[in-house]
């Protein structure tokens, strides 16, 4: 386990190129590949055009001896029924095999998707689990010719949230995901735990040991149990010697994947290196406190 950091603490201020320098420089040697921050720019390119856009992405990451571990893939957006970017499920379904066939090129053993309801309307649930079942089925062949995982990530109900964002989510809880993932049944999908989505769940991060050798990545970030913040350890409330034992327990082989971009945004642009360099040692700190490596 080595700590990792999305590349969109430096976006949209920085190139790519830039971003990627600035996380080097402050310490990091393997990076999460957030391709939903380019979902718009990927939508309107062909497949030759991502490829080179991807391959120069990768010369650029070995030049630097950078590695990316992870990627967060694109996302439909509320549910199946209503997407972002006038997709819909058969685009979406093109442009998630695309980011897996991206991903191959970059050397990314897993690209997180999100499990989602079909409309929003409070299906019932066995509908919501035989519908996201068929969908990443349909993924699954991408999956086997790129040799790319999927890791379906945990969710969080928005019942704390304004009335008119208050809905049910589909595999908010362990015990949903395991039964999704345990149904597709396949070597190439496992889990996200987003350590966020959890703590607004309620949920002990203990519950991490529930997912056991299905958990492929994470999402490691903070918040106050209500919004998602996306801050760093430390800056909510979460209970991190709990998520560090359970990691430590289940012998977690994946990267400590930050995806707290918010404690670094914030800052103005001279101190987000430090801010940077600091979230690195924060990191180093917790990983060996589980026995892992350091970034």
């Amino acid at each position: 386990m080595k700590v990792s950091t999305s590349l969109n603490v430096f976006l949209p201020d920085n190139p790519i190129d830039r971003a990627m320098e600035r996380c080097r420089d402050a310490g990091f040697t393997t990076l999460d590949f957030n391709y939903w921050d380019y979902q718009k720019y990927v939508h309107g390119l062909t497949w030759e055009e991502e490829e080179a856009w991807a391959q120069r992405i990768r010369a650029l990451a070995d030049s630097l001896r950078l590695r990316f571990t992870q990627m967060h893939g694109p996302v439909h957006g509320r549910s199946f029924s209503d997407m972002v970017l006038q997709l819909n499920e058969e685009s979406f379904l093109a442009m998630a095999a695309r980011s897996l066939q991206t991903a191959a090129i970059l050397g990314i053993p897993w690209v997180v998707f999100h499990p989602s309801a079909i409309t929003g309307s409070g299906e019932p649930y066995k509908e919501l689990l035989a519908y996201n079942v068929r969908f990443y089925e349909r993924l699954l062949p991408a999956a086997e010719r790129t040799g790319v995982g999927l890791a379906l990530e945990n969710m969080y109900d928005r019942t704390q949230a304004q009335p008119l964002t208050r809905r049910r989510a589909y595999c908010a809880m362990p015990d949903e995901l395991i039964e999704l993932i345990d149904t597709l049944n396949h070597p190439l999908v496992g889990a996200c735990w987003d350590t966020g989505h959890a703590h607004e769940q309620s949920l002990d991060q203990a519950r991490i040991r529930e997912l056991g050798s299905r958990l492929k990545a994470t999402h490691i970030n903070d918040n106050d149990g209500i919004r998602d913040l996306h801050l760093l350890p430390f800056s909510g409330t979460i209970q991190w010697n709990a998520v560090m034992e359970a990691l430590r327990d289940i012998r977690y082989a994946g990267d400590f994947t930050y995806e707290a971009h918010s404690s670094i945004r914030v800052l103005p642009d001279g101190l987000r290196d430090a801010g940077l360099r600091y979230a690195a040692e924060l990191g180093n700190y917790l990983v060996r406190s589980a026995g892992g490596e350091e970034a």
